[in-house]
């Protein structure tokens, strides 16, 4: 055998080894959601009052408004709707259902901070990745400019619109880290065609956060009136044994 070949399969020994080392180290968290019991077409908002909810290691925080009915914070959602614009359009994914053809999703909404602790304070955990989505609510809105929503692009076409998550890691030994960002629609290129508004569930690596104590996700855009939802699915992290 070459030494040239020797060599290649020492160094894929070796990273083989520690490849497995590493994961002897982690155990995955990842939430889907598939374990919340939901009647069919159904979603919680918080409007029992429970201020949260947790899905393995990942706490969820909810702050719900019983005069306007509504929420902010994560609900979470089995709708199927990606057709009419209308309240259950609120909790419902434009993808239709969840990610990887999924039943249950999460559904974010901003008018206070969209944060999600963990039940291990001390470890925290390693964000993964994560799956993201419009709502149907947000995506016709800006589709068509229903409600307070401009239509994105303008009746030109022209105008330089975006919609887009931005997610913040905060480490347990300080500071801040991110943040990683998402465009759920853009309208910015001088090539219309290369406008869209984000229809399928999207991967995003959330690697670069490192290991942390708490997650933060601001949704911003470039319409004030936009509403401002997203869903959220298989958010996957690693916590050090």
């Amino acid at each position: 055998m070459k030494s040239a070949q020797i060599r290649f399969l020492f160094l894929s020994l070796i990273l083989g080894l520690l490849s497995c080392d590493d994961e002897d180290n982690f155990e995955t968290d990842i939430a889907d959601f598939e374990d919340f019991k939901l009647t069919k077409n159904y979603y919680w908002n918080g409007s029992d009052g429970s201020g949260q909810f947790t899905y393995g290691n990942k706490v969820f925080f909810n702050t719900y408004y019983s005069d306007w009915g509504t929420y902010s914070g994560f609900a979470y959602s089995n709708i199927i709707n990606d057709i009419l614009y209308c309240d259950s359009a609120i909790y419902s994914s434009y993808p239709s259902g969840g990610a990887n053809e999924s039943k249950n999703y999460a559904v974010a909404h901003q008018f206070e901070r969209i944060t999600i602790t963990f039940s291990d304070t001390i470890k925290g955990e390693e964000p993964v990745y994560v799956m993201l989505a419009n709502t149907t609510y947000t995506a016709l809105a800006i589709k068509y400019g229903y409600g307070y929503a401009k239509k994105f692009g303008g009746y030109s076409g022209d105008d330089p619109d975006w919609l887009k998550v931005s997610i913040y890691g905060y480490p347990t030994w300080g500071g801040v880290t991110g943040p990683v960002e998402f465009y759920l629609a853009d309208f910015r290129s001088s090539n219309n065609s290369n406008d869209y508004i984000a229809k399928a569930w999207n991967y995003v690596n959330l690697s670069s956060l490192g290991n942390v104590k708490r997650l933060e996700f601001q949704i911003t855009s470039s319409d004030v009136g936009t509403p401002l939802y997203f869903c959220l699915d298989n958010l996957k992290g690693r916590i050090k044994k």
